[in-house]
This record gives structure tokens, sequence and C-alpha cells, in this order.
């Protein structure tokens, strides 16, 4: 069986699976209030899933993160981490906003899918629903809270955005420090809804970075080369990441594809164009995995116009 490994040497070893385009929020980031979502008959069974995965783990993928939309508002959301649980996957994560996570705690344990990444982009209330067009905020700092004091490792995924959450900054860096929580701050991408409001509303890691020096000192963390973030610990005990995909891109390090949950296979998240696998065969899709590899940039492109929550965040 053929590796995953391209041209440039990455090696593919992580997967984000977007389970639907479906989501119980709105940021304003991501899509239009009056977003439409694709019907279900659209979206890979589970059976399929399966079989995807399980070809990629022979090939050497080693992680899946499901995301959406909201992963879980797929109806079949417990039975497709079942079938994962027992493909030898070194780690299977969940990227949610957080809001139906306490329906699946028993679940995820169940399976031991332990690692959460969970969206929160204000830690004020009314800011909260200003984001987010949901009234939500209560139930998911609820969640984030009794996820980690059930034992989950939890990181806490905030897209900064100048004019909107940036005077939250210190605010989520003191969340850390009380929690023992990582928080990691996101760059505004070029993305689908959000290229609109990038000009504005855009503020760079470094930006973040020096505002923290002000009241905080910073040491540095080793990271695996192909991660998505840079970290610090603060002088006070907090664990802060930087996802500076905007100014500091590591595409000559991912290692990453996406799955959208119909069927298209990216090698990007910053390309529009990908390979549909729905209804192939086992070789079909094999060729189609080869094929792949050779559609992953090795500088990252400008923008992209699809919606975030179509690919997978």
């Amino acid at each position: 069986m053929k590796t995953l490994t391209d041209s440039h040497g990455r090696r593919i070893r992580k997967l984000r699976l977007s389970l639907t385009d479906k989501c119980n929020l709105r940021c304003h980031y991501c899509m239009p209030v009056d977003q439409t979502f694709m019907d279900e008959q659209r979206y890979l069974s589970s059976l399929e899933i399966k079989e995807v995965l399980s070809e990629l783990v022979s090939m050497g993928l080693e992680e899946v993160r499901l995301t959406g939309g909201e992963p879980l508002l797929r109806k079949s959301f417990a039975e497709i981490i079942e079938s994962m649980s027992s493909m030898g996957l070194k780690k299977i994560a969940l990227t949610t906003n957080g809001i139906l996570l306490d329906k699946y705690f028993d679940v995820l344990k169940k399976h031991n899918v332990f690692h959460l990444n969970i969206s929160l982009d204000s830690l004020q209330e009314e800011n909260f629903k200003r984001i987010t067009f949901g009234n939500h905020f209560s139930k998911v700092k609820e969640n984030i809270l009794k996820a980690h004091e059930l034992g989950f490792v939890v990181k806490i995924n905030t897209v900064m955005m100048k004019g909107i959450n940036d005077h939250e900054l210190l605010d989520f860096v003191k969340f850390s420090e009380d929690t023992g929580m990582e928080v990691r701050f996101l760059e505004l991408m070029r993305i689908g809804y959000a290229c609109q409001e990038q000009k504005d509303q855009f503020i760079s890691a470094n930006e973040l970075i020096q505002k923290l020096k002000d009241s905080r000192e910073l040491k540095s963390v080793t990271m695996p080369l192909d991660s998505t973030s840079f970290n610090y610990l603060t002088n006070f005990g907090a664990q802060i990441g930087f996802i500076a995909s905007e100014s500091q891109p590591f595409c000559g390090q991912c290692s990453r594809w996406r799955l959208s949950a119909d069927g298209i296979l990216r090698a990007c998240l910053l390309k529009n164009d990908g390979l549909k696998i729905a209804d192939l065969n086992r070789d079909e899709r094999l060729n189609a995995y080869q094929q792949l590899l050779g559609m992953k940039p090795l500088l990252r492109p400008a923008e992209v116009a699809h919606q975030m929550n179509v690919i997978g965040g």
C-alpha cells in the first residue's frame, strides 16, 4: 500500500472530517444569518466514511478531527465515532461550539474521544450574542467547565477580531490562568463570508503578542513541526497559542487533508478544487488519494470563496 507523502516530503497524517455543514449558530465571520444548508441525502453515509478512513489509516493516517458546521448535529454522530474507535487511530478529536456537548460526554468517553476544541469568541454574554447570533453563552461556558472537570483535554478556539472582541484578549489569558485550559487565538481568515470583513477586522497574532507583553512574560513552548499553532506559557500559568494562518502561514509543514460532508476530499482549506470520492469504488478512491497529493499547494493561496462551514473549521 502506498503512503500519503507528497513530492515535497509532506506526509499526510491528519484528516479534518466534516460531518455536516449545518450549525446552530451564525457566527458572522463564518456564514450569513440566512444561510441555507445541503440536503442530508448528499452526506457521505456512515459506511462510506468507515471505508474511506480504513483505507487512509492503512496508508498512514494517524489522527482524525471531527468538524462541521457543528458535528454534534449529525444524527449518526455516535455511530460514526463508534466505527472509528476500532481503527487504530492515535487520536480522535472533536471541534465543536459546545452547545450540545453535555448530551455526548458519555459517548465521547466510551470511544476515547478526549481531545475537544471548543469555539468561544467572547467571555461576555452580550458580545457572544452579537458575534454568534445565538443566546447560548451560559450553556457553552457550562459545558466547557464540565468537560474540563470530567477530564477531557479542552482547548478554547477564539477568532480575534479588531473592534469586536480584541478588548477581551487579557480576559481570555486570565481564563486560562484560572482554569488551566489552553486558549488559542486565531487570525480572521480570508475564507468565504469573512473576506468582506477582513480589511476592517483583521488583527495579526504579532499585534496580540505585543499587547500581551505589556502585562505578561511569554515563554515559548516547543511544538511539533506540523502544529497549526505556536504556543507560550505566561508567568502566571496561562497556556496560550496563536494560529496565524494569514500572517505566518505554515503550508510547508502541513500534514492535513479535509473531507467535506458531501464527500469532497481537499488537500487544503484554501483550495476550492478537490476530488469527489463519493460513489467511487475502492480502486478509484486509491487513485484519487494519490492524485490529491499533487494538489496540495506549497505556498498559501490568498483566499477562497467557499464558506467555512462547508469545508469544515
